[in-house]
């Protein structure tokens, strides 16, 4: 136990290092688009970096739908009256359970005619190890798989826009992860020996599934990029604390992620502008398929330019979330 608390702080003492250098990586948003006829998706919508992407989305007059669990008339008033925009919906979903992103989906496809933007933010930290109502891993479900899956039941509304945008939020500790083409097969993604690294895990497979998507839907005229959003001082920290369950995850999360929150942490409006400058930039018009960074252009994770780990990804991706034939794109 002692050999690995030393190799992980050894690690978080390099990802320290990369934090100071994923602040040059913030794009700040200069745009002066307006969004009126537009319709966006945010998925976590009502709290930290989400709630900050759906503010400046509303407020350039965008129809916005807040997709997440915690979902108030007293949010959208709120929302409505900061942003002057009273086209703002909310919608339950809980990503923890696929039948519920199927509802959120079958609903959309009833009330949207289209999808110009969906931004899937929705995440959560470290999560308990007990398997969601699905039989996966809690993290991994909420991060990826049910992300995964939205993406794919969305695509009808995305092809109806004039050129769609997919954004997926990612997250340095996407360096960090442990998946290689040995463990991840098409009978799963593997849980992480440590539960932290599910969270690093999942945010490797948000890379992923922002690259083949691209290919996948670019022709027709679908963006899908991903970025992140270095660390920002929102919920995630506090849900994280309450879900360490033994001592060496506890010894970690204090030792890196607590510290790091505290030196690098910053405010969730500073990197959702990154996030909505990719989805409205002009300079973002024909770019996809890119891990967007201001300085750093597309500066992937190892093991994120190996064509036969990205294809077991998305292979075990698409049996975990059982998808149709019908559902499956060419």
């Amino acid at each position: 136990m002692f050999v690995e608390i030393v190799l992980t702080a050894i690690v978080f003492m390099f990802i320290g290092i990369y934090c100071i250098l994923t602040k040059l990586q913030f794009i700040t948003c200069d745009s002066n688009v307006c969004l009126n006829g537009k319709t966006a998706l945010v998925t976590g919508g009502n709290k930290g970096l989400g709630y900050e992407i759906v503010l400046q989305l509303a407020s350039r007059g965008c129809k916005v739908i807040i997709a997440a669990r915690g979902v108030s008339e007293d949010l959208r008033k709120k929302i409505i009256k900061e942003t002057r925009n009273p086209n703002v919906i909310m919608e339950y979903v809980d990503f923890s359970s696929f039948a519920s992103v199927r509802n959120l989906a079958g609903k959309l496809k009833t009330t949207e005619s289209k999808l110009d933007i969906l931004i899937n933010n929705a995440g959560v930290g470290k999560s308990l190890r007990t398997p969601t109502e699905d039989g996966h891993n809690r993290t991994m479900q909420v991060n990826h798989y049910s992300t995964f899956l939205l993406t794919h039941l969305l695509v009808d509304l995305l092809k109806k826009s004039e050129n769609g945008k997919i954004l997926f939020t990612s997250s340095f500790l996407a360096h960090v992860h442990v998946l290689t083409r040995r463990n991840v097969s098409r009978s799963g993604i593997p849980d992480a020996p440590l539960g932290n690294l599910d969270y690093s895990n999942s945010k490797f497979c948000s890379i992923i599934s922002a690259e083949i998507f691209a290919s996948k839907l670019k022709k027709w005229n679908i963006n899908s990029n991903c970025y992140q959003p270095g660390i920002a001082k929102t919920e995630i920290f506090k849900e994280t604390r309450k879900n360490l369950d033994n001592l060496l995850d506890t010894v970690i999360y204090f030792c890196t992620m607590h510290l790091l929150q505290t030196i690098f942490g910053v405010n969730p409006k500073l990197p959702s502008q990154t996030a909505v400058q990719i989805v409205i930039g002009d300079e973002f018009e024909h770019v996809t398929g890119v891990y967007v960074g201001k300085y750093f252009k597309d500066l992937k994770p190892r093991g994120a330019r190996d064509d036969k780990l990205c294809e077991a990804i998305w292979k075990a991706s698409e049996a975990a979330v059982r998808l149709k034939p019908e559902e499956k794109l060419g």
